[in-house]
């Protein structure tokens, strides 16, 4: 016979007629799959009280496309608080096709760092995004000066903004962007009141008025006079 190191068979409750779900009502029940991302009511199937303050709900999604299993997890500590789903599709941010076709490594490295930040990673993902505004940036202005382009890809991210970049906007949340950016990559943080949420603001707006310069700079050239 086989021994598990870990004797479940105390822990682990099915739901069912004896055991319904309505028993632990104190959980919320997720209404989205981690796995497909559709609203649901979910299967529930079985409930794990891992320790004396952590379970965790064996969930089904009910959809014939998906029918995935997940696991909600609870943290019951004076009040219940659902702490994450396991394991969790990670979703990929997309982004303007005249974006992906000037600079595509952002549009890579950009994603590898949400990817980071949907694993709960927050204190390394901003690192990420500061190196995906920087191959933005610079794949931008290569764009338009090409004769420069060792120049360019050799000059500190904010230099490059001020020498290359002329339209006000881009340049205004560009340069905002950066200050966030730098701050999640050093020690002290000269912009306590933001946070990751703001610096990915300020990338969104970036990328807002970059695809609009490029948008136009197309139609100019499409139809001239």
């Amino acid at each position: 016979m086989l021994l598990l190191a870990v004797d479940y068979s105390e822990n682990i409750k099915f739901i069912n007629e004896e055991n319904p779900i309505e028993e632990y009502h104190r959980l919320e029940l997720p209404d989205t799959c981690p796995i497909c991302s559709f609203g649901i009511s979910p299967e529930c199937i079985l409930v794990h009280h891992k320790s004396h303050i952590i379970t965790e709900l064996l969930c089904g999604c009910p959809r014939h496309e998906c029918g995935s299993l997940f696991f909600a997890v609870y943290k019951d500590d004076f009040h219940t608080e659902l702490l994450r789903f396991y394991p969790y599709s990670k979703v990929n941010k997309k982004f303007p096709e005249e974006i992906s076709e000037i600079s595509s490594e952002f549009v890579t490295i950009y994603n590898q760092a949400h990817h980071a930040e949907q694993e709960g990673l927050d204190l390394i993902c901003g690192v990420g995004y500061r190196k995906a505004l920087e191959y933005l940036i610079k794949d931008f202005a290569i764009g338009n000066n090409s004769d420069d382009i060792e120049k360019i890809q050799k000059m500190p991210l904010q230099q490059c903004v001020q020498k290359y970049i002329d339209q006000s906007d881009i340049k205004d949340m560009a340069e905002r962007a950066i200050w966030l950016g730098n701050d999640e990559t050093h020690y002290v943080r000269k912009w306590g009141s933001k946070d990751i949420k703001d610096l990915k603001n300020l990338i969104d707006l970036t990328v807002y008025y970059l695809s609009m310069e490029l948008k136009a700079k197309k139609y100019r050239e499409e139809m001239t006079k």
